[in-house]
């Protein structure tokens, strides 16, 4: 871990951010579901994808406890965790964050907020991406066991 990860990681555990980001979204999904709600079709699903999206994004984040690093700088490994909801999915973290930008999205239904969430989520795919290959390289014939007994 280079200086300036360390400076972050630190930073993050000073002031207690490690939940900033999942609670921010979890309130900013809130607020949507208050002001933008209304009963059209689109709207329901946008909702939907939206709720589970945080409900898999909540689960996977307590599950990995402290072992999670925040998803800054190249990935990290403390241990593989493979119990709760990592058993079926790899990455939920990631799939929740995707699920709850896109929900948003639709809930929103403005062009440059759906453009910044699709940025994000490029990111996020990305992101799996080179875990994937750096748990591969780092945990060999375990990770690809692992891989071929979850889903993305």
């Amino acid at each position: 871990m280079n200086t300036e990860e360390k400076l972050y990681t630190r930073f993050l555990k000073k002031y207690k951010l490690k939940y900033l980001v999942p609670s921010i979204l979890t309130i900013f999904s809130i607020y949507f579901w208050i002001t933008l709600i209304n009963y059209d079709f689109l709207k329901i699903i946008g909702l939907i994808i939206n709720i589970v999206g945080l409900l898999v994004w909540w689960f996977a984040r307590l599950t990995l406890a402290e072992n999670w690093d925040a998803g800054y700088g190249k990935p990290t490994i403390k241990q593989l965790v493979t119990r709760g909801i990592y058993s079926k999915i790899r990455h939920p973290l990631y799939l929740g964050i995707n699920m709850t930008l896109a929900g948003l999205s639709i809930l929103y239904s403005q062009i440059w907020f759906a453009g910044i969430s699709l940025v994000i989520i490029i990111y996020f795919f990305r992101r799996m991406y080179l875990e994937d290959s750096y748990l591969s390289e780092k945990l060999g014939e375990e990770y690809r066991d692992y891989k071929n007994k979850t889903w993305f």
